[in-house]
């Protein structure tokens, strides 16, 4: 890919990825949001740590935005949604 295409390629992506994001802040304003390096053939990988009360609905609205994304435009972000663990647990450790 040219380097001109590449940077296009690059910004759509960032794009896709704040969209995303977007959506899933939308569920729960306080989520923990990590966008991590692809591991594979994957574009991005995008982690969401959320209360075990909205784990469902934030889950299920962004996975519908990743596969709405890839369907768009052809990327291949993948989606973690996981329960984020209660202060107290934390202090535990």
């Amino acid at each position: 890919m040219r380097k001109a295409g590449r940077k296009v390629w690059n910004s759509l992506l960032r794009r896709r990825i704040n969209e995303l994001t977007e959506v899933g802040l939308a569920v729960d304003s306080e989520a923990e949001v990590m966008v991590w390096e692809p591991y594979e053939q994957e574009d991005a990988v995008v982690e969401f740590l959320v209360p075990s009360e909205k784990l469902d609905e934030l889950e299920a609205k962004v996975r519908q935005k990743a596969h709405q994304i890839w369907w768009d435009d052809g990327f291949d972000i993948i989606v973690w949604v996981h329960e984020k663990k209660p202060v107290a647990a934390k202090e535990a450790e």
